[in-house]
């Protein structure tokens, strides 16, 4: 698919903000302003003792679960499960946290009541109406900033930072310092920028040349696969794909799909599959790179070979943080960055959530069933949220409809 074959062009940034009639960029804009309200709430919540094991519950769980267990690393001291519903063995000496789906999702009531009812310390992100939050007992995270939950990553991590670092499995980040660098992305991603430096738009125009295929290099970018996958479902109607580095290395006809000119030249060249590989479209590689951890010098050999092997992929996830050389307050966010893995796993999230939003857009998808507001209350949508500098700037230009 090339860019003349898209019913909206991703170089027009007035056709962009025209097919936008879901305001789902200014929505992706507001992830600074999610960590800032999450944030928040937890502020202030006593220590909890260390769990036997950190339960996530809910629809979608598993990719921030996964993403706080690469995070935390082989340092962890307690075991983190995600489940769709509660595990029967959940008891007091547990942790649990229910991330609801609906204003009335029954098995996040559920889950959240008879973990209550067992004893074990209960957190639940839901909505301040319906029976989630009759269920959650007062221990209720508000979703406080109104958008669909396709767009609530950050904030759901956010969600299990925390708790984490007040069971003492994770260091506490510095959450104003990664929602200044989210609200930086946010203007770096604006339509109006220069497409050659706007990060999601360039990133969104390669995902629609093939069918998309995204590859962790290391153990956070392992775990960032699946939550991309989700996103792209979500927010472009796109269905792809991930996999680990090892995974894709020892796939040699999605390798000769995924490389460009002659698959021969590939050291991972298999003569019985090219032909088979050359009737069916393209794969269209995406390399992601996680914030340094110890375990990505092992994987450095086989990167190196990865990126021979697939000339056409783009690498994402190590380029220099938006803002970057601008003086403070930027300069206070930027070092967060070099200090831990948190704020640069979730720049990566809110880079994907762009690109996802803007190859939506530009194949007419349908945009998700709870926009506008997700589990938020109706009329605290976006232009009623003047805490993010992000919202703020998205306003301001004359040509954008939601001023």
């Amino acid at each position: 698919m090339t860019a003349g074959d898209l019913p909206v062009d991703l170089h027009d940034p007035a056709a962009l903000i025209a097919a936008d009639t879901a305001a789902l960029l200014p929505a992706a804009a507001l992830a600074g302003a999610q960590v800032r309200a999450t944030a928040d709430q937890l502020a202030g919540r006593p220590p909890l003792e260390r769990p036997r094991a950190l339960v996530v519950v809910g629809a979608g769980a598993a990719a921030e679960a996964a993403l706080l267990v690469a995070l935390i690393g082989e340092q962890a001291q307690t075991p983190i499960v995600a489940a769709a519903g509660l595990p029967a063995w959940v008891g007091p000496l547990d942790v649990v946290v229910v991330f609801a789906a609906a204003f009335d999702d029954p098995l996040a009531a559920r889950a959240a009541a008879v973990a209550a009812r067992r004893g074990a310390a209960v957190v639940v992100r839901a909505s301040t109406q319906g029976s989630v939050a009759d269920a959650a007992q007062g221990n209720l995270i508000d979703p406080r900033v109104s958008v669909t939950e396709a767009l609530c990553g950050p904030a759901r991590l956010t969600v299990l930072a925390g708790i984490a670092a007040d069971a003492g499995l994770y260091p506490r980040p510095d959450f104003d310092a990664v929602a200044e660098l989210l609200d930086a992305m946010a203007l770096a991603c604006h339509p109006a920028s220069e497409f050659f430096v706007n990060p999601a738009l360039t990133l969104a125009e390669h995902l629609l040349t093939g069918v998309p295929l995204l590859i962790g290099m290391d153990p956070i970018a392992d775990a960032m696969t699946a939550y991309g996958c989700r996103s792209l479902a979500a927010l472009a109607g796109l269905a792809a794909a991930g996999l680990t580095a090892g995974e894709a290395a020892g796939s040699p006809s999605v390798l000769a799909r995924s490389g460009s000119g002659d698959a021969r030249a590939g050291v991972f060249y298999d003569p019985f599959v090219e032909e088979a590989g050359a009737s069916t479209p393209p794969i269209t590689a995406v390399l992601l790179s996680g914030p340094p951890t110890d375990l990505m010098a092992e994987r450095s050999r086989l990167s190196a070979a990865l990126e021979a092997a697939l000339p056409r992929a783009i690498r994402v996830g190590q380029e220099e943080p938006p803002g970057a050389g601008a003086p403070a307050p930027a300069s206070r966010a930027l070092e967060q960055v070099e200090r831990d893995n948190f704020a640069a796993t979730v720049l990566l999230m809110s880079r994907i959530d762009f690109a996802a939003v803007y190859a939506g857009l530009a194949t007419g998808a349908r945009p998700p069933a709870d926009v506008p507001d997700g589990l938020g209350l109706p009329g605290r949508s976006v232009q009623h949220l003047p805490s993010s500098i992000a919202a703020a700037a998205w306003s301001e230009t004359e040509t954008d409809p939601w001023s």
